[in-house]
């Protein structure tokens, strides 16, 4: 049957209804983070089924028969298999996962159906971070954790008052605080992590391309993540001088350019004592390019430096890496070889126009004042810097040049190149990112995907490779003030280029507002970057830097083991000494009662844990009638001081102190001689 109604389990075995809606809740805050990278009809499936839970509460609805459920199981796993080409990975795996949870939810009859729905929700709380470990997020799902708990404790102690069951889920989370800790510190870090991201967890990021052409960056612009942080331990340099060299493009067809092939270089130079010190807290961009100040004096473990000065990781970037880099501003890079220098001047066919006009840049010049005359062209002739170009045909270089005159920074640098190429100077495109935003909050620059740059490298005889950005030519804001300053004042209508520094300045102050905006972003980056450098980026040589610093630099992984097992005991000793039983504080009166009770025990009365006043000290007279009057006295007087709060409790201790009843058998009075030894 499609729909029916079983044999509903005992009483003893149904959670209560309020015990479903919790559950119901927690699952469906449970997957709110996750909703927004799955597709439409997987979000659609889940709250129908979710719905279907909620009236199957609400209004007694029959449960789905086992055919049913198997049919929606069927279709569900056809549909994320089509939808994702596979069941398995972090989309597919997650969005399959949270269906059939929604499939459980249609059966939940049994105690042992709850609890298994239960471990499912905490089971998706784990796979939310693997689409973000951000602050706000584990915050989030700290208090999803919470409220499962909680219905987990109401399923655990029926009856229990939601609120009730909230404090304790709290109570227990506070108590494994400090256990989290000690271990998070603590615990021996690996060099290299346990598991591995499948591999669909990294097809969302972004990051600078090995190819340029026309619009390739500019994407990129329009892209507000974080590419890197950088921190300086001194002086810090000034935006315009942070050009953060990535890849050296030298092949082109004309519309396309790309790398040549490189090999391996070591640093056969030191590094200087005045070399620029910096820290680079790279962001996960799937792209094996480590950018660098130009030049590089140091080569970061694991990494390779290529012929051009570039750097990269053997892999591609997937994790968030914590970089010790240095920078010689002053070290030129060494002259080409000729082959280097034969492929810096290879050109495919370019237009008379383009041929003329480097013909004319060069007319008696030398290759420097060539290179300054290009890019006085830009700045003195009608050329617009814009965010959005128009499209260029099969010759974007001439397009760009003699007709549309407007482009983004891969345009001029582009164009530029072939310029001097077309003059018979060696150049070649750099990319990479420039600026960034400085946070003094945390005293560091972020850099961001829409500070990507591209400009180019003429080589100059006794200069060696000099760098050349056209966009400073004709948008200086650009370098000077950023890629965000930028398009603020494009936004506004101002053209780059044409108001004087002060008439910027004034162009791009911020607003009250706008200000309490920025600082209170700043702020959060500020707590961002620290929660990844010592929570999400605690590795192993921050963990040496910490036990240096506490004095336990020397411990290996042993010793270190056995420390943390020390404050585990110490803290389960304190959590025990905490919470243990105390006895309950007593009045003088029941003090004395209680020694009441323990001298009648000496003597065989014991008294049962359920048995009262009055009945024990009747069973007692009972079995012991030389002291019944006694017996009965002494209780009658405490079931008046207790209860009717009247009468002499001094009297009464005093009464209980003087009470020594004796086994019987054994007289009250003291031995005395025999009868023999009077005579």
């Amino acid at each position: 049957m499609i729909f029916r109604r079983r044999a509903e389990p005992a009483a003893s075995e149904q959670p209560e209804r309020a015990a479903g809606y919790g559950l119901l809740a927690s699952a469906v805050v449970a997957l709110a983070p996750l909703v927004a990278g799955w597709p439409w009809w997987l979000t659609a499936a889940l709250g129908l089924l979710f719905g279907w839970r909620f009236l199957m509460l609400r209004r007694g609805w029959p449960a789905p028969g086992g055919l049913l459920r198997v049919v929606l199981m069927v279709l569900l796993v056809a549909l994320v298999w089509r939808q994702y080409g596979t069941i398995f990975g972090r989309d597919a795996g997650s969005g399959l996962l949270a269906l059939m949870l929604a499939l459980k939810f249609l059966e939940l009859r049994r105690l042992r159906d709850y609890m298994i729905a239960v471990f499912l929700i905490y089971f998706l709380i784990l796979v939310g971070f693997l689409y973000s470990q951000a602050p706000w997020l584990v915050l989030y799902l700290l208090a999803v954790f919470v409220a499962t708990t909680a219905t987990l404790v109401r399923l655990a102690v029926p009856g229990l008052r939601g609120r009730r069951a909230t404090r304790l889920a709290l109570v227990l989370l506070v108590q494994a605080l400090p256990l989290m800790l000690a271990m998070h510190l603590l615990f021996p870090r690996l060099p290299g992590p346990l598991w591995g991201l499948p591999q669909d967890a990294y097809t969302g990021l972004t990051g600078l391309s090995e190819e340029m052409q026309p619009g390739s960056i500019n994407e990129l612009s329009q892209s507000d993540e974080i590419a890197f942080r950088a921190e300086f331990p001194g002086a810090r340099p000034r935006p315009a001088e942070l050009y953060w060299r990535a890849l050296v493009l030298t092949r082109t067809d004309g519309r396309r350019w790309t790398r040549a092939p490189e090999s391996v270089v070591q640093l056969r130079r030191a590094a200087d004592s005045t070399a620029l010190l910096y820290t680079l807290t790279l962001e996960p961009s799937n792209k094996p390019w480590l950018p660098a100040l130009e030049l590089p004096a140091r080569v970061p473990a694991g990494a390779r430096l290529r012929t051009s000065f570039v750097l990269e990781a053997p892999q591609p970037v997937r994790t968030r890496m914590l970089i010790e880099m240095s920078a010689d501003t002053r070290h030129r890079l060494p002259d080409p070889d000729p082959g280097e220098r034969a492929a810096t001047l290879a050109l495919p066919a370019v237009s008379a126009r383009v041929a003329a006009l480097a013909r004319e840049l060069h007319a008696g010049r030398s290759d420097a004042e060539t290179a300054r005359a290009a890019l006085g062209h830009f700045r003195e002739q009608d050329f617009y810097y814009t965010l959005t170009p128009p499209l260029l045909g099969d010759d974007p270089v001439d397009e760009f040049l003699f007709e549309s005159r407007r482009g983004f920074c891969e345009h001029y640098a582009a164009a530029f190149v072939t310029l001097m190429r077309a003059a018979g100077i060696p150049a070649r495109i750099v990319t990479g990112y420039q600026g960034g935003e400085y946070n003094p909050n945390g005293r560091y620059f972020i850099v961001r995907q829409s500070d990507a740059h591209a400009w180019a490298e003429v080589w100059l005889a006794g200069r060696g490779w000099t760098r050349a950005d056209p966009t400073a030519a004709i948008a200086p804001e650009r370098i000077e003030y950023g890629a965000e300053a930028l398009r603020r004042l494009l936004a506004g209508g101002t053209r780059p280029g044409q108001l004087p520094a002060e008439g910027v300045r004034q162009a791009l102050a911020l607003g009250w507002l706008e200000g309490v905006q920025r600082q209170a972003r700043l702020a959060f980056d500020a707590v961002q970057n620290g929660w990844q450098r010592w929570v999400l980026g605690y590795d192993l040589r921050r963990q040496r830097e910490l036990l240096a610093a506490i004095g336990l630099g020397g411990l290996n992984a042993a010793r270190l083991l056995g420390v943390l097992a020390l404050i585990v005991a110490l803290l389960f000793g304190a959590y025990l000494m905490v919470t243990r039983q105390r006895a309950p504080r007593l009045d003088p009166v029941q003090r004395a009662y209680r020694k009441f009770g323990r001298r009648l025990a000496r003597v065989g009365l014991a008294r049962a844990p359920h048995e009262g006043a009055r009945d024990y000290a009747e069973r007692s007279a009972a079995a012991r009638p030389d002291l019944a009057a006694e017996l009965r006295a002494i209780s009658a007087e405490y079931l008046q001081l207790r209860y009717r709060e009247h009468g002499d409790a001094q009297a009464f201790v005093r009464r209980v102190a003087g009470f020594r009843p004796r086994r019987r058998g054994v007289s009250r009075r003291r031995p005395g001689p025999p009868e023999n030894s009077r005579r």
